[in-house]
């Protein structure tokens, strides 16, 4: 009798199919906990990228309008050509890498996002930004009147340019820049 009043130190099926159970459930919470981390992290990697594209933009934008000089002969230092969802905006830089010494820049807004080319570059042209990005621009007249399209004529020169971009992550940024 004494052999059967053993105390056993052993587990039975049952409680150790409640444990299994536990840990189960507890090891799916903790996958969905982590996937939903790593999907977060995935999607702020995304938009961070994209806003470090918007400001790679803007200083380059930037730097060559601060380079601007006066029109050279007959070629302006700004034209913005097109209608709203193809514009050009064009810059002339000078620049001692060309014969002519000036540099035709090219900023073109399409379907595809926002393309740069330069005549250094013998024609080629170079993505700036996505498909998922909207570009317009303007600009405003020594007059104060704001145009989407402008050439070289008259006295009516412009003295900002507005750009605004659109992405469906961060909505609508406004950058101005002074052209004169």
């Amino acid at each position: 009798m004494n052999a059967m009043r053993r105390n056993q130190a052993g587990m039975t099926l049952i409680e150790l199919l409640v444990a299994m159970s536990l840990m189960a459930i507890l090891s799916v919470l903790g996958y969905k906990g982590f996937s939903a981390l790593l999907i977060s992290r995935e999607r702020l990697m995304e938009v961070s990228a994209q806003w470090v594209d918007l400001a790679r933009v803007f200083a380059r934008l930037g730097g060559e309008v601060s380079n601007l000089s006066p029109a050279v002969g007959s070629v302006p230092s700004v034209q913005l050509e097109g209608d709203t969802d193809r514009q050009v905006l064009r810059l002339a830089l000078p620049s001692s890498l060309l014969a002519s010494g000036v540099d035709d820049v090219a900023y073109q807004v399409g379907v595809g996002g926002l393309d740069w080319s330069t005549a250094r570059a013998a024609g080629q042209t170079f993505p700036l930004l996505g498909a998922g990005y909207r570009v317009h621009w303007r600009l405003q007249l020594e007059d104060g009147r704001w145009v989407d399209s402008w050439r070289q004529g008259g006295e009516n020169r412009p003295r900002l340019l507005e750009m605004q971009v659109s992405n469906p992550a961060f909505g609508t940024i406004t950058r101005y820049w002074r052209v004169s």
